[in-house]
């Protein structure tokens, strides 16, 4: 029996041995008795994966399991005051005098992190003048002495930016900081050229250092930096918002085209681009995704390309011009609800919760338009899960059109139906129950119900 427990243990020990833990440390000056978050990004996404609290000398430490996965990460005080870091099965550790710039973080050891930072210190000052350079020459007397010394001088710090980054990405192959270096460098126009063809050479080579086939980059934000800032060139070719749509909707379709190589990543981008069009309103963006998305050419059903999909149906189901959903119901006194047997000119669903801060600031304007039935009606459908909650409200407020609430927070039938995933949500509905609207602001919606 006692040959038997120790085989057990000894086997234990030889196993676990197996299994590493790595450490981040850190010390930020004037920070005492503080809770510390760490985050990991995924793009614009970021997740809690550890808290820590300084002692009275600033300093912390965050236990890194076998488990943790490499990528980027970010310790987070508040608002505005963060630590970038690269996580990659090392020990971190660092000291900084505080969250305002990535000069005052002093690495002490990891490999990825020195890189890191010595590449964010060169470009963040080399960019900086490059910018202020690039604004002087374009506005200064081309024949004048200083003008070519402009020139020359740009093309130095250019050429010392480009040079710093080679060395680290060529002496460091193996490492990630090298691929995040390699996507992230700064495309650097020829300053002489004129704006348009400045225009033409950065759409055309913009994804030049990028890799999407490398999946590392969905860890990190340098895959949706690098997809946002394409899209931004196209802001100063439109001379209209039509316009600038329609040349928007020709970056997805080059960005998708580069993705294509891998179905990860073009998942990643699909999911960043519905999550970033929804939140402004974009739909003529989320309409052509819907249509245009190539996501079964992959064969591999993965949980993210199924959720897609649905997300794609929805998109199409609920789009300009097509008939809103169906649904019965009951409202708050019980009385039966069906959508298309509502008489009126106009129907406005509204989707919100009693807890909304931004559902306060609409539904009195919504309210202003309230009156004549034949006119408007509207259908508030709440997300509350507190039935005394919700009758506290619309007793303060006095709201008496017809409000429905299935009590299901985010799991009620006709939440699932119209894929409501914030409050407010306002559908506006023709006589005939097609989507004419779906309005974000005070202002829009405004202009919908006058």
């Amino acid at each position: 029996m006692i040959r038997r427990i120790l085989f057990v243990v000894l086997l234990s020990s030889f196993l676990s041995g197996f299994a590493q833990e790595y450490k981040i440390s850190g010390t930020i000056a004037g920070l005492e008795n503080e809770n510390l978050y760490l985050l990991r990004l995924m793009g614009e996404k970021r997740s809690v994966v550890d808290t820590a609290q300084t002692d009275f000398t600033g300093s912390f430490t965050y236990v890194m399991p076998d488990n943790r996965e490499a990528g980027m990460y970010v310790i987070v005080k508040g608002p505005g005051q963060a630590v970038e870091l690269i996580y990659n099965k090392e020990n971190i550790q660092f000291t900084t005098s505080g969250f305002d710039n990535d000069n005052g973080i002093q690495i002490i050891s990891s490999i990825e992190n020195l890189i890191y930072y010595d590449y964010l210190g060169i470009k963040g000052m080399n960019m900086y003048k490059i910018d202020v350079l690039a604004t002087l020459i374009h506005n200064y007397p081309p024949n004048d002495e200083f003008f070519l010394d402009a020139i020359k001088q740009y093309n130095s710090l250019k050429d010392q930016l480009n040079t710093r980054t080679d060395v680290l990405i060529e002496n460091n192959p193996l490492t990630l900081a090298a691929r995040y270096l390699k996507a992230d460098r700064p495309l650097i126009v020829d300053p002489t050229l004129p704006e348009y063809e400045k225009g033409i050479y950065l759409k055309r080579h913009y994804f030049d250092n990028v890799d999407f086939s490398d999946t590392m980059l969905i860890k990190s934000t340098f895959l949706t930096s690098k997809a946002v800032g394409y899209l931004s060139l196209f802001q100063n070719d439109a001379n209209s918002q039509e316009e600038l749509e329609d040349y928007m909707l020709m970056g997805i379709d080059t960005i998708f085209k580069h993705a294509q190589v891998n179905q990860q990543v073009y998942e990643f981008l699909v999911d960043f681009l519905i999550s970033g069009f929804q939140s402004i309103g974009f739909e003529k963006g989320l309409e052509h995704i819907a249509n245009a998305s190539t996501l079964d050419q992959f064969c591999e059903n993965t949980d993210r390309k199924l959720k897609l999909e649905s997300k794609l149906e929805l998109i199409k189901k609920l789009a300009i011009g097509q008939p809103a959903p169906d649904f019965t119901t009951t409202d708050i006194d019980g009385n039966e609800v069906i959508l298309k047997d509502i008489k009126a000119e106009k129907t406005l669903l509204l989707f919100w919760a009693s807890w909304c801060p931004h559902c306060d600031e609409i539904m009195p304007i919504i309210n202003m338009y309230y009156g004549d039935k034949n006119e408007l009606e509207v259908i508030a459908i709440s997300i509350d899960e507190s039935k005394d909650d919700l009758m506290k409200s619309l007793k303060d407020n006095g709201y008496g059109w017809i409000n429905v609430a299935e009590l299901k927070g985010w799991n009620g039938d006709i939440i699932n139906e119209y894929g409501i995933v914030a409050t407010p949500s306002v559908f506006i509905l023709d006589e005939n129950k097609k989507i004419i609207g779906k309005p974000l602001g005070k202002e829009e919606i405004a202009g919908f119900l006058k």
